[in-house]
């Protein structure tokens, strides 16, 4: 049985909307957890959209731990370095290697670009252009980067590097599926995280959000016991010895991380409602709610996203199918897929609210206009500035398609 199945039909009921399919073959510990996280998830969402607001002091926790995180290696490297000077040297490498352990990592542009094309003004004047108006209209910086992320059906901002590049990264199935009122929508929404300094809040968090994780994965036991390994007597009990605490202090490490994580995550929920108030400012209600509506369709257009398209006609043709299908949907069948992702999205670790709880929470809002629009002339440009990677989307469809 499915998940439509499963979902009322009615959009304006929810009942058994907070109950999931059960997955075949499922251990009862696994179902338990997954339902749990489920019904906390689809609880939380609910109350996100009808506007009650977060929990400040959750945040502010989270930056204190991150400041005690950092600590510590800075503790520990300055101890290293005056252990190595004067000594017992061991213990300097060993704090030494702490240090290095739980250092805090900004992250590298290289790294967040890898797999990516990176868009510059020159190849395409036009969507920078209106990147830029739409920041202007939100009151938010641009961003450094823009990269095209072929095989992407979203769009999300990072922030990386000493210099905390912002990097806006766009999916080329993202951009076939909507129109020019909800691009704009999308890149309100996007740069609103920058308006809001949601990168420089993450941040300031990011030590109490990883570093527990780190800690869980550098203590993983071994999975080859002592005896596998030949070993005898005192080495065989040691190793095991070490093998048991390791795996202890592992566990607690990880069950610290996912407390953390789910603090965490709630934050970030409401940080997707904040920029999702100036993806209205920007683009309007309509263009916001058609936005959401395109996003709990997607599995609808993922058929049309493929390599059997004439070469160089990808995002032409990939548009045309997908507004073909759109339009077939009416308002009743829309509402029931947006039903839909309040189930098939909720979960304390997801870092947006489900996407028919967006819709829910914009639609309060008061009717508002676009602060930008784009011309006819402006969209079909900036549709053929990001049409190459479309067909290098295409050509890899095609090859997959082949084998």
């Amino acid at each position: 049985m499915t998940e439509d199945h499963l979902s009322c039909r009615c959009p304006h009921c929810e009942w058994n909307l907070d109950t999931l399919a059960p997955i075949e073959g499922a251990t009862w510990f696994w179902r338990s957890i997954r339902t749990r996280d489920h019904r906390a998830g689809f609880r939380s969402d609910r109350l996100l959209a009808s506007g009650v607001p977060g929990r400040p002091w959750v945040y502010a926790l989270l930056v204190a731990l991150s400041v005690v995180l950092v600590a510590v290696p800075v503790t520990a490297l300055l101890a290293a370095v005056w252990l190595l000077i004067v000594g017992p040297v061991a213990i300097g490498l060993l704090l030494l290697l702490v240090a290095y352990a739980v250092r805090p990592r900004l992250g590298r542009v290289k790294k967040v670009l890898k797999g990516h094309y990176r868009l510059d003004s020159d190849r395409a004047p036009v969507l920078h252009a209106l990147i830029g108006r739409v920041a202007s209209a939100v009151d938010a910086p641009r961003p450094d980067i823009v990269a095209i992320d072929p095989g992407s059906w979203g769009a999300e901002t990072d922030v990386a590097g000493i210099r905390q590049r912002r990097i806006l990264l766009l999916g080329i199935p993202l951009l076939a599926s909507i129109d020019r009122g909800e691009f704009v929508a999308l890149l309100g929404h996007e740069v609103g995280h920058f308006a809001n300094r949601d990168s420089r809040r993450r941040l300031l968090t990011w030590p109490a959000r990883v570093t527990f994780g780190h800690i869980s994965r550098a203590l993983k036991p071994s999975r080859v016991s002592g005896v596998e390994r030949d070993l005898l007597g005192l080495q065989l009990i040691v190793f095991e010895l070490w093998r048991m605490i390791s795996g202890l202090l592992s566990w607690l490490s990880f069950a610290v991380h996912t407390v953390i994580r789910t603090a965490a995550a709630r934050d970030d929920r409401h940080a997707e409602q904040r920029a999702d108030l100036l993806a209205v400012r920007a683009a309007g209600r309509a263009s916001t709610l058609g936005l959401f509506d395109a996003t709990a369709a997607f599995p609808l257009y993922r058929g049309a996203i493929s390599g059997a398209t004439r070469k160089g006609y990808a995002m032409t043709e990939w548009r045309a199918r997908i507004a073909q299908n759109r339009s077939r949907n009416d308002e009743g069948r829309t509402a029931v897929l947006r039903q839909l992702t309040m189930r098939t999205e909720a979960s304390l670790f997801a870092s947006h609210p489900s996407t028919g709880r967006r819709h829910q929470f914009v639609s309060t809002l008061p009717n508002s206009h676009a602060a930008v629009r784009v011309t006819d002339a402006e969209w079909a440009t900036i549709v053929r500035e990001v049409a190459p990677y479309a067909e290098t989307l295409r050509n890899e469809l095609a090859e997959q398609y082949e084998m």
